[in-house]
């Protein structure tokens, strides 16, 4: 056989021999075995059919003294004795077992045992004294695939020290069925390319410290609504949907050198040959798709042959050469492992199976052994394992991932953090989806312990709606309510939501209280059960680990940052989630205030003379500046102007209202990319100071002429226009999708050298929204939605708005084909790239807008909700200085010259403009904001010179005028037209 196939498992012994060498410190012998080559062909020549056959099995048992009966224990050592056991799978255990039984069960067989398990969320999901980990789905929900590298390394380094070296995880099943009742939370994702993200980091961490990796459940099991431990669970059958996202994680593990697949007991009704035989049995599924046309050639590992999905069909004999038929090369047992040899012998004999299949399944199985350096030691190592498992730095990195993990997806009423200082109860229930369950959660106890007053009570399945109707009656109206809802996915419940009468009280609670504070410990599909709950937070499980993370979630002791790995069908989409700052412990907390909040106010209330802006807004509409426009003005807080102005288009249809929506264009820089860029420094994941090509590598292009001076571009060249990349390009006239579109962008080569001058680049801004994106795994309309928008209220700010939206937004202008651009980016690259870009591409309303600005103005704070921090803030509205003389701030611009903003602006001012004909200005040492939307390039972009420019800073500055701040800014000029004054 050829062994170039076993080479994604040298790793596995290499790193494992310099992580863990304590462990081959072993004798004389061993060191004589060091110096051996190719073990596992020298040792499978000495093998009988019988016992390669054995190499093949995997036996089943818990690894604990009370789990291992006299006759148990006989029924291993007769084995051992025997034809050997080629690997033992673990579903529980402890450290004084392993290092007992496994040694000894070690010792007395001829050849070693490979131990397996799923440990999918840590050694403690097995070994008590392991570190227990958060479920993938809330590693995902953490934005970061390094943790997934660093949970799969923990698990290696924990799991070796405990005797295990081949871990049957992870799951790669790409969870798009909300309705799944076994994956679920077991999956990354229902995105394909996240699952492969999350699942190949995962696959790394474990392999580089010495651990086999599994991916499964091949062909995929994310997609259905049976349980296969319990009967045969069906996947859907389209070929073209198969391939792009059941089978992709699959295709891309296995690339990227995963050491063994696991196939599951489903099928694919219409798409495989023969309907309904399980993928386990299924020589189309194992060797025509993923020996044949994928080209995997590593370990194929059989589910659990004892489950319902085979069981139920196929007598034991019959399913476990059919197996091996089909191409699998690992079984894992029901009970009878000495009557599945004697089967698999005798399809050998009869010539159904070849000796040559069974050889190169024997060998794949040794070779894995010796990769993994069983061969050199199998023992487990007291030292070792003390030194190893569930030590305090594993611990705190669990604590860590389970903490950004916490996910907040709704929270109307600002519930949250809990606010200690009210006086009224709070009323928290622990609801268990499961019968006699009435012990207090570790999330209760912990809430008990705080000084507010608490009153806990606990359900479960077994209680009857007349008992449930006793507690509701006790419930005084509009009370603070808490629920923990534990729901998780379990095998054998075929069930991922709450029973009936548990419903039905979670929504009484609901209807007695508008304050309810739902918590899932498990699906976070359970929001469809009640989507009206005014807040909502995903835990994922209901692990200790998990309970101590949202307890610091709830109390505000840590920031609640997770975004969802899927979505909720009809009402959240991927990545939604807002971001909730940390509460700062501390007395002089209570000297702050909170951010000013915007005020409508009467004009007289801030001394202001408003009939000078109406006239000259209905001057610019009688001179076609634009057909129709709103402006807001506020001073400290104070609305005292917010008006419509005109109509839609010259038509003069659709009067133009204050809350109507624009399509802001290169205001997009400013609200979305910069902001989004000012978070994401705030979080801790990018220093501005860093070459682009640090954070996305593709920025350096395909031109090997130019890589060097691109690797010298920073971020901040990028936000202060300073990177010498070209202003723009007609990408859209070039490329027809969203790929080629970026691969033409990242080939766009400078016209000069960063720093040496400004040039305002949509090209640079389109950079910015990809490196969000690459950083935050989020695309930037989710990322801004979730990090800035939703938080500020600004309901009305998106990308590529609704269709419900439509009679609200304002169009632009006409096509050569005479179609209107309405309801869709006006800016054509923008469009091109799906609508959603770092230049360009958000719609708003000038009140959505007025909020942000008046957070920016409160120094990134606006109430008690923390956008920024203060010094961030700090950082980017002040003068770049990057290029010399240049007004530009980070993203922001500053007044110079014929400032958009009017003439008296002050020196601290910053703001920016759209193409489309809008522009806002924030001016902090006066407290004032000025936006002005209009659809100036109505009906075509001709029409905007010069009456719009004209206009446009005349009624800034009218604002100003309005206030009587009559004092101009020395270094700013009126536009020619108003130099005498007109």
């Amino acid at each position: 056989m050829n062994t170039d196939n076993m080479k994604p498992y040298l790793r596995l012994f290499r790193t494992f021999i310099s992580v863990t060498a304590i462990v081959f410190l072993v004798s004389s012998c061993a060191s004589v075995q060091l110096n051996q080559k190719n073990w596992a062909e020298k040792t499978i020549k000495k093998l009988t059919l019988r016992q390669k056959i054995a190499q093949m099995m995997i036996y089943r048992m818990h690894l604990k003294y009370a789990s291992i009966t006299p006759q148990k224990w006989d029924e291993i050592k007769s084995l051992l004795d025997n034809d050997g056991i080629g690997g033992i799978h673990i579903w529980s255990g402890d450290g004084s077992s392993a290092l007992s039984m496994l040694n000894e069960i070690q010792r007395r067989s001829t050849i070693p045992i490979v131990i397996d398990a799923d440990i999918e969320r840590g050694l403690g999901q097995r070994f008590p004294a392991g570190t227990d980990f958060p479920p993938l789905m809330a590693i995902t929900a953490t934005g970061n695939p390094n943790n997934a590298y660093e949970v799969g390394a923990i698990v290696a380094k924990e799991s070796r020290a405990a005797g295990v070296q081949w871990n049957l995880s992870p799951v790669v099943d790409v969870n798009n069925n909300p309705l799944n009742p076994i994956i679920n939370t077991r999956s990354f994702s229902e995105n394909p390319g996240i699952v492969s993200e999350y699942g190949a980091q995962y696959i790394r961490g474990l392999q580089e410290n010495g651990m086999i990796s599994t991916a499964k459940h091949f062909p995929g099991h994310g997609d259905t609504q049976t349980d296969s431990h319990s009967s045969l669970a069906m996947i859907p059958s389209d070929s073209s949907r198969l391939w792009s996202v059941e089978l992709k994680p699959f295709i891309d593990v296995a690339n990227a050198g995963v050491d063994a697949i696991m196939i599951a007991h489903v099928h694919a009704p219409d798409f495989q040959p023969e309907s309904d035989i399980p993928a386990t049995l299924s020589k189309f599924w194992v060797t025509d798709i993923l020996k044949n046309k994928i080209g995997y050639k590593g370990i194929i590992i059989t589910d659990g042959m004892g489950m319902g999905g085979v069981t139920k069909n196929y007598a034991d004999d019959y399913a476990i050469i059919e197996a091996v038929k089909a191409g699998c090369d690992v079984i894992i047992q029901n009970y009878d492992i000495v009557g599945s040899i004697n089967a698999i012998e005798d399809a050998v004999k009869n010539n159904e199976i070849s000796i040559e299949q069974i050889n190169s399944s024997a060998l794949k199985m040794l070779k894995m052994k010796e990769n993994a350096g069983l061969h050199l030691n199998p023992f487990v190592d007291l030292d070792f394992m003390m030194k190893t498992i569930g030590i305090k730095e594993h611990k705190e990195a669990s604590d860590r991932i389970s903490t950004e993990a916490i996910t907040l997806v709704k929270d109307e009423k600002n519930l949250l953090p809990l606010d200690i200082d009210l006086k009224d109860t709070l009323y928290v229930f622990d609801i268990y989806d499961q019968e006699h369950k009435h012990s207090l959660s570790s999330i209760s106890s912990s809430l008990k312990r705080e000084r507010f007053p608490i009153r806990t009570i606990q359900i479960d399945e077994s209680d009857k709606k007349h008992v449930l109707d006793v507690i509701l009656g006790k419930i005084p109206k509009n009370s603070r309510i808490l629920i923990n809802a534990f729901v998780s996915p379990k095998e054998w419940k075929d069930r991922i939501f709450f029973p009936d009468n548990e419903t039905y009280f979670v929504k009484e609670l609901m209807r007695i209280s508008d304050r309810v504070i739902l918590v899932s410990l498990g699906t976070p599909y359970l929001l469809m059960d009640f989507p009206d709950v005014s807040t909502y937070l995903c835990a994922y499980k209901g692990s200790s680990v998990m309970q101590n993370a949202l307890y610091k979630a709830l109390m505000g002791k840590e920031n609640i940052s997770g975004r969802l790995p899927i979505s909720i069908p009809r009402m959240y989409e991927i990545g939604s989630g807002l971001f909730l700052e940390k509460r700062v412990d501390n007395p002089i907390v209570k000297k702050f205030e909170p951010g000013k909040l915007l005020l409508r106010v009467r004009p007289k209330t801030v001394n202001a003379n408003i009939s000078k802006i109406d006239q000259l807004m209905n001057q610019a509409i009688a001179e076609n500046a634009w057909p129709g426009a709103v402006l807001l003005a506020s001073k400290e807080g104070n609305i005292f102007y917010q008006k419509g102005h005109g109509y839609h288009t010259y038509q003069g249809r659709n009067i133009t209202r204050s809350s109507d929506i624009f399509d802001l264009a290169s205001i997009t820089k400013t609200v979305a990319t910069t902001s989004s860029i000012m978070k994401l420094k705030d979080l801790g994941k990018i220093d501005i100071n860093q070459p682009v090509v640090h954070y996305l590598p593709k920025f350096k292009g395909n031109d090997k002429k130019y890589f060097n001076q691109k690797s010298k571009i920073t971020i901040k060249d990028l936000l202060a226009h300073a990177s010498g990349l070209p202003a723009f390009k007609q990408y859209y006239k070039e490329e027809k999708t969203r790929e080629l579109v970026l691969e033409s962008i990242y080939d766009t080569f400078p016209i000069k050298s960063n720093r040496d001058t400004t040039i305002y680049s949509d090209v640079g801004a389109i950079i910015l929204g990809e490196i969000v994106e690459k950083i935050s795994g989020l695309s930037l309309n989710v990322f801004a939605d979730s990090m800035i928008f939703k938080p500020l209220g600004m309901g009305t700010t998106f990308f590529n708005p609704p269709s419900n939206k439509m009679r609200r937004i304002v169009p632009t202008e006409f096509k050569p084909d005479g179609t209107i651009v309405h309801g869709y980016v006006h800016d054509e690259n923008a469009y091109s790239l799906g609508g959603v870009a770092g230049h360009a591409g958000l719609f708003s309303t000038a009140k959505d807008l007025a909020v942000f600005s008046q957070m920016m103005l409160n120094d990134g704070l606006y109430g008690w909700k923390r956008i920024f921090k203060t010094e961030t803030v700090s950082e980017f509205t002040t003068k770049a200085n990057v290029v010399d003389g240049s007004s530009r701030l980070l993203g922001w611009d500053s007044p110079g010259g014929y400032a958009s903003g009017g003439i008296y602006l002050s020196d601290n001012s910053f703001g920016h403009t759209g193409f489309t004909g809008t522009s806002m200005w924030i001016d902090p040492d006066q407290g004032i904001i000025v936006i002005l939307l209009t659809n100036a390039v109505h009906p075509n972009r001709k029409n905007k010179s010069p009456k719009y420019y004209d206009w446009r800073q005349r009624i800034h500055s009218g604002v100003y005028e309005s206030l009587s701040i009559i004092n101009k800014n020395p270094n700013l000029k009126p536009r020619p037209r108003w130099e005498e004054g007109e």
